[in-house]
Order: C-alpha cells, then structure tokens, then sequence
C-alpha cells in the first residue's frame, strides 16, 4: 500500500520578480504565484494561502458529493466556497486560524431534510484527506450549510 498513493509537485521562486512558478506532478496544475497583497505580495498572482484554501474546497467538495450520493440527497452540482484567516504567530510571522466552509443547499432540501445535510457534512469533514490535514492546535475549520 505504501507508494500507491504517492503525489509530487514542484515549485520556483524568482527573488527578483518576487513570483514563482508551481506545478503538479501529472501536470494538471501549473500557475505562478506569490505573497499575497496583504502581506506585501503581488496583486497579479494567486498565493499560498488561496491555494491551500483551493486544496481544501476541492477535496470538501469532491468528499461531500460522495456522501450526498450515499445518502440520496438531490444536489446535483455542489458548490463549498471559503475563507481563510490568518493570525500572528507568537513563534513569529502568521498562522492559519480560522477556516470557513459554506456548502450551499436548497432552501427546501436543507428544511426538509437538515439533519442528513448535517450528517454528508460531517463525513466530508471528517474522510477528506486535506481536511485533516489542516486541523490542528490553534487551528478551526468551520463548515455550515448555506440554503440557497
């Protein structure tokens, strides 16, 4: 089992330009970025904490339809949005504090039926992979379903 599920990336950082260039092992993903504009970075790239948001959205969403399917709940195209907060590291610079999932739900689906809603969330936080991975001391993930 060890090494089947084996993933790999690659990443460059040009000081000068203050940008990098970062791309997945199959080659899907490849984009360039930089710090983000709150913290001093280009406006013109996307930037660490939006692609580990973006990590985290994908594998949410990807987990969660799994489990409205087992559960037989009628949304065809999920859709999680999410926020990510940062905070002042006492060790120096920032952490992840605080992240929020908003998975969007029919209003008629989530009065109908609001208790197996809150169950396909709770599975999906609890089985994505990158989801467990960005828990831990002083960190939250927060999802709530959004009628819509």
């Amino acid at each position: 089992m060890s090494g089947e599920h084996h993933f790999t990336a690659s990443a460059t950082w040009d000081a000068n330009e203050r940008s990098g260039s970062l791309a997945s092992g199959t080659g899907h993903l490849s984009t360039t970025f930089g710090g983000a504009p709150s913290l001093g970075g280009r406006v013109d790239r996307t930037n660490p904490e939006e692609l580990l948001l973006g990590a985290l959205l994908a594998c949410f969403v990807q987990t969660w339809a799994i489990f409205l399917a087992k559960l037989r709940l009628p949304i065809e195209s999920p859709r999680v949005d999410g926020t990510l907060e940062l905070g002042v590291d006492p060790a120096g610079g920032y952490r992840v504090e605080k992240i929020h999932l908003s998975a969007h739900v029919p209003a008629a689906l989530l009065a109908e039926r609001e208790a197996d809603v809150a169950k396909t969330l709770a599975l999906a936080e609890k089985y994505c992979i990158v989801s467990k991975a960005v828990k831990g001391e002083g960190r939250e993930v927060h999802v709530t379903p959004v009628a819509g």
